[in-house]
C-alpha cells in the first residue's frame, strides 16, 4: 500500500519579515547618508565658488596685507582672512557690531556673519578695534590671528571637529594650572557658553598664545601659519596682551586668597567666641600675612588695570577690580 500523504495545513505559517525590514532600513539609512553627504559637498562647493568670486576683485589695504604677512599666514589662511574683508573700526562701531550681540568676546576683534547696516555682507566679516595708543597698536596682529582661527574652526567639517576635539580637550587639561586660561573658561561658562563655544575659543587661544602644544595640534595650525611661533611671540610682547594675561592671573590669585581669608576669618571668630585665646592669637599672624599678600596683588592689579581699563572693560565688561582689605 502506498503511504498516505501528510495533511496540508490550510494556513501555512507566515514568512518572517525581520530580514526584509532590516535590509529596507539599512537601505534607507544608506540613502540618507548619501543625500546628506551630497548636500555637504554642494554646500562646500557653493562656499568655495562664493569665495573665489569675492577674491577675484578683493584688494587688501596696506594695513590688512601687513597683518597677513607678519603673522605668516599661508595662502590657505590668506584666502579665508581676506574673504572676511577685515576692517578697523572706532570704539562706538566696535561696540555696536561686536559687543551688543549675545556672545563672548575675548579679543579686541570679532568675526560676525550678521553685521547690520552698511557692513552687511554675504559672509562673515572681521572687525578690529582701531587703537591709537602706540603701546597697544600691535594688538592687531594676534587679534587678527585669533579671529582667523575662529573662522577656520567654523568652516571645519564634522569629521575634522571630531578629530580636533580630543586634541583640544587634552591640551586644556594639560594647562589647568594656567590661571589666564582658566579665567577665559570661567568667562565663557558664566556667559552661558557650552562646550562647543569653549572648544572654538580654545582653538584660537592655543593657536595664538601657547608655545608648548601637542605635535598633532602643531600640524593642524601649520596649514594656516608658516611660523606659528612668530604669532605667539607677537602675542607675548604685545603691551595689551601681556597686561590682560597678568590681570586674569591676578584675578584668579586674589579669588583664591580671598577664599582662604574667609575661612580663616570664620575660624578666628569661632575661636574668639569659645574663649580659645591662645589658638586665636597664634592664628592672627597667618591671617595678617594673607591680608598683606592679598592687598599686594590688589595694588598690582589696580595699577595694570588703570593702564588698560578702556580696553579690558570691552573684553570683560563685568570685571570689577578687588578692593584692599
Amino acid at each position: 500500500m502506498a503511504p498516505r500523504p501528510s495533511p496540508v495545513s490550510p494556513n501555512p505559517p507566515a514568512k518572517k519579515k525581520g530580514k526584509g525590514c532590516l535590509i529596507g532600513c539599512l537601505s534607507l539609512v544608506g540613502i540618507l547618508i548619501v543625500v546628506f553627504a551630497g548636500l555637504e559637498v554642494f554646500r562646500r562647493y557653493t562656499v568655495r565658488r562664493m569665495d573665489e568670486t569675492f577674491l577675484q576683485t578683493y584688494q587688501p589695504s596696506p594695513q590688512i596685507a601687513e597683518i597677513a604677512e607678519k603673522t605668516t599666514m599661508t595662502d590657505t589662511a590668506k584666502k579665508i582672512f581676506y574673504r572676511a574683508d577685515p576692517e578697523f573700526v572706532p570704539t562706538d562701531v566696535f561696540v555696536r557690531y561686536c559687543l551688543e550681540k549675545k556672545g563672548v568676546e575675548l579679543a579686541l576683534a570679532c568675526a560676525r556673519s550678521d553685521t547690520p547696516g552698511e557692513k552687511k555682507s554675504t559672509g562673515p566679516r572681521i572687525f578690529l578695534l582701531q587703537i591709537e595708543d602706540p603701546r597697544f597698536t600691535d594688538n592687531k596682529f594676534p587679534s587678527s590671528a585669533h579671529e582667523l582661527l575662529h573662522l577656520i574652526y567654523h568652516r571645519l567639517t564634522a569629521q575634522d571637529k571630531s578629530r580636533l576635539t580630543p586634541l583640544l580637550d587634552a591640551e586644556l587639561q594639560r594647562h589647568q594650572d594656567d590661571l589666564h586660561l582658566m579665567e577665559i573658561v570661567d568667562i565663557i561658562k558664566n556667559s552661558g557658553g557650552d562646550q562647543e563655544v569653549i572648544l572654538n575659543e580654545m582653538h584660537s587661544v592655543f593657536g595664538v598664545e601657547f608655545r608648548d602644544i601637542s605635535p598633532e595640534l602643531e600640524t593642524h595650525y601649520a596649514q594656516y601659519f608658516a611660523d606659528r611661533l612668530q604669532v605667539v611671540a607677537m602675542y607675548e610682547t604685545g603691551g595689551l596682551e601681556t597686561r590682560t594675561r597678568k590681570l586674569d592671573q591676578l584675578s584668579q590669585e586674589t579669588k583664591a586668597l580671598n577664599t582662604k581669608l574667609v575661612g580663616l576669618s570664620n575660624q578666628l571668630t569661632n575661636l574668639k567666641n569659645t574663649g580659645a585665646d591662645d589658638q586665636y592669637n597664634n592664628l592672627i599672624p597667618q591671617y595678617n600675612a594673607l591680608v598683606n599678600q592679598y592687598n599686594s596683588k590688589v595694588r598690582e592689579g589696580n595699577k595694570i588695570f588703570a593702564e588698560v581699563e578702556v580696553f579690558y572693560k570691552l573684553i570683560n565688561p563685568d570685571f570689577q577690580p578687588p578692593q584692599e582689605k
